[in-house]
């Protein structure tokens, strides 16, 4: 038994779940939970679910072709796929709906670009590690 694996998924889900809580409650404060914010999130997740279908049968297709991928190593990286893309097309609309500047711009691209480099070093870590 993996007990580090499973203070670090219990530590997740609660971070995860007073995150959640805590910016609904900014939200409601800010007024910021809107239709645009609504179809933003929504158009976000169906993207992400469009990468990870994408990713399924990639996975299923090297399991075809003889290589043997452990469950946990699998759900991992469909894990990863899923939340990181669900993120960074959600941060990408959300900035390319609400901001003008350039100079905003210019900084929503960098994040956008770290987020997207912290995503494929989690990758990593789970593929050459785990």
């Amino acid at each position: 038994m993996n007990i580090g694996g499973i203070i670090g998924l219990s530590l997740g889900v609660l971070s995860a779940l007073i995150g959640i809580l805590f910016g609904q409650k900014q939200a409601e404060k800010s007024r910021a939970n809107d239709e645009v914010h609504d179809h933003i999130w929504k158009t976000a997740r169906s993207y992400s679910w469009y990468a990870t279908l994408f990713l399924i049968y990639v996975l299923l297709l090297i399991s075809l072709m003889g290589v043997t991928l452990s469950v946990v190593k699998i759900l991992s990286i469909l894990l990863i796929i899923h939340l990181f893309t669900w993120a960074c097309v959600g941060f990408y609309l959300s900035a390319n709906m609400f901001n003008e500047e350039k100079v905003d711009r210019n900084l929503q691209r960098i994040l956008l670009g770290l987020f997207i480099g912290l995503g494929m070093v989690m990758l990593v870590i789970t593929i050459f590690f785990l």
